[in-house]
């Protein structure tokens, strides 16, 4: 990584951080946030010892927002890869762990591809979120398998407060278009949210290969629903609906093709009651769908690679949250998952069941907070497992408080792990792990601070080996270690709203030839830093992402070294009148060449201006 750029970065993260409460602006009240993800229950951030970031639909708008990635990689702990631009493969890492060890759930529905284990991120649409709550560290003892780094829940937009339409239409760099259509509404009791959205772009030539010099393109189209209703004896019930479907062209070879076409789907119903004021209970029944059909020279099926990837996943849960005293709760419940497949590869096992139950309990003490959790998991293929996790948290002062946890975690094989044709191992085991950590939280008058260090050891890692012959199987013999230190906070400077974040980490691989060499595609530091300010009618935000150097390969060679980069965009939004706002976003304002995986480029510097339609 070049030093001035990333030097500059953490400078201006260490004036936020460190600045003294009495230069501050006056003191303003804030609504606490409610998250649901972290315990599996509505509780204020303050209220949970796990590590949390919101991002609200306000967030998203500020930062004009391209695509899911765009909103993430913001977040403390996180790293992104994608192969080529918009629509192309993304992955996201976090804390350091495999990108298959982040557990993604739609409205409570776990999502994601049971072949490949990977979610598609790039094929969610921003359009259709309402926030975002990403939980760092290990949840497998309340969510079980794949929670190893984290949760990342998405929730789809909500409506309420009347009738609200929203109409946007943005155009762009390579001929980017979009247009989005929002209908929410709704009262006290009853609410509503329908959106549709169509995108598509010629996009950017996605390898560095120099063979196709072609730019590779992306279409998607996407719709949501989100509704519900709270009868007079306080009932709950919802109903959501997510679908996006479309093509993406890309760089390929004989093996892999050159496009396909995706459809992901997920559904679900909701209902909530109290029984009294001590208890209430939930149940959800839901649906995912990833549906991928992969094309050759641009028309025919695919022959070599398999054309029909689809995968159908089943959910079921039932929770009970109890008021034990006026000072401690209980969670109990029951997950039910069938994951099932079907393809024109041939696999010896098309479908496996998995039942949970888990528990957990909270205790205020007055100064000192307690949480506990245990799960059971029992799986038709990888037999079953048991993780847990504890946290305490000790309010040193009424803004600064203590907080320290453990906790397990595991990832179960994906059926391309356990029955690939010709190389796939039925006796694989979970990767599991064990994560300690210990954290400071803290308050300023008008903003928040917090550094959290973690010790992550992960073993049984499912690695593909070359068995020669052109036989590659997968085994589990790899062992890693991460260690890391997240400090972030939020604040206000002279009028203007500052975020900033910065990640030390250090993924090491344990085990065999590549014992002490960093895990592939994981930089050791990242940081960002977002300033905003509102001018009256105007709003302006600048946006500075920084990542250090990675790897593309286990064994760390110079040629499989990614050199770091650091990038600088600017955004601004206008109100033509009391309805319209048109807004620009100039990405990569200084046109950095770089890439995050080898042979896959980036984009330079690039537009976007959106004008947006919502009566007030």
């Amino acid at each position: 990584m070049k030093l001035r750029p990333f030097a500059a970065a953490c400078g201006t993260a260490f004036i936020c951080l460190s600045v003294s409460p009495s230069v501050l602006a006056e003191e303003s009240t804030q609504l606490e946030q409610v998250v649901v993800t972290a315990d599996r229950k509505a509780r204020t951030v303050d209220e949970t010892l796990t590590p949390v970031t919101v991002i609200t639909r306000k967030d998203i708008e500020k930062y004009q927002a391209t695509d899911v990635a765009d909103v993430l990689r913001r977040v403390p702990g996180i790293s992104i890869t994608n192969n080529g631009g918009a629509g192309k493969a993304t992955s996201v890492f976090l804390r350091g762990t495999n990108s298959s060890h982040v557990l993604v759930l739609v409205d409570g529905v776990k999502i994601g591809s049971a072949t490949l284990g990977n979610i598609a991120f790039a094929d969610l649409s921003v359009d259709q979120i309402e926030r975002i709550e990403v939980v760092r560290g290990p949840r497998s003892s309340l969510y079980g398998s794949e929670a190893i780094g984290g949760v990342i829940q998405i929730f789809t937009r909500k409506g309420g407060k009347g009738f609200q339409p929203e109409i946007s239409l943005s155009v762009g760099s390579h001929n980017t278009q979009k247009a989005n259509v929002n209908l929410a509404g709704g009262d006290k009791n009853t609410w509503y949210n329908l959106n549709a959205g169509t995108e598509k772009t010629d996009g950017i030539n996605a390898t560095s290969n120099q063979q196709e010099l072609d730019n590779d393109g992306y279409r998607r189209e996407s719709a949501s629903l989100r509704a519900g209703h709270r009868f007079t004896n306080g009932t709950e019930i919802e109903t959501s609906v997510l679908r996006t479907q479309g093509k993406n062209t890309f760089d390929g070879d004989d093996f892999s093709g050159n496009s396909n076409d995706f459809v992901q789907e997920s559904i679900s119903g909701k209902v909530k009651h109290a029984f009294g004021e001590r208890v209430k209970v939930s149940a959800q029944v839901g649906q995912f769908l990833d549906e991928t059909y992969n094309y050759f020279n641009g028309g025919n099926l695919n022959p070599f690679a398999g054309r029909q990837f689809d995968t159908r996943r089943e959910t079921a849960s039932l929770q009970a949250d109890v008021a034990t005293s006026v000072s401690s709760g209980l969670t109990i419940g029951f997950d039910k998952q069938k994951d099932k497949i079907t393809s024109d590869n041939t696999y010896t096992v098309t479908s496996r069941k998995n039942n949970g139950v888990f528990a957990g309990y909270q205790h205020d003490f007055g100064r000192t907070d307690v949480e506990v959790s245990v799960r059971h998991d029992d799986n038709e293929q990888f037999g079953k497992h048991d993780t847990g996790a504890a946290a305490i948290g000790y309010d040193l002062s009424d803004t600064l408080r203590l907080k320290a946890s453990y906790g397990e975690a595991f990832r179960a094989p994906t059926f391309n792990d356990l029955y690939w044709a010709g190389a796939g191992n039925p006796n694989l085991k979970p990767e599991k792990s064990k994560n300690a950590e210990i954290g400071l939280d803290g308050k300023w008058s008008n903003g928040t601070w917090a550094v959290s260090a973690f010790d992550n050891k992960v073993d049984n890692l499912i690695d593909w080996q070359d068995m020669g012959g052109g036989i590659w199987l997968p085994t589990n013999v790899n062992q890693a270690r991460i260690k890391g230190l997240e400090i972030n906070a939020k604040t206000q400077l002279a009028g203007w709203d500052v975020n900033t974040n910065l990640t030390l980490q250090k993924p090491e691989n344990r085990s065999g030839a590549n014992a002490g060499k960093n895990l592939t595609f994981r930089p050791e530091r990242v940081i960002n830093v977002d300033v905003d300010r509102a001018f009256g009618k105007v709003g302006i935000g600048i946006g500075v992402h920084g990542e250090s150097e990675r790897y593309t390969t286990a064994a760390n060679t110079a040629n499989a070294k990614l050199a770091g980069y650091s990038t600088l965009d600017l955004r601004a939004d206008y109100r033509l009148a009391k309805d319209w706002t048109v807004g620009a976003k100039i990405g990569n304002v200084l046109d950095k060449d770089y890439q995050t995986n080898s042979g896959y480029n980036q984009d330079g510097i690039d537009g976007l201006v959106t004008l947006k339609y919502a009566p007030k």
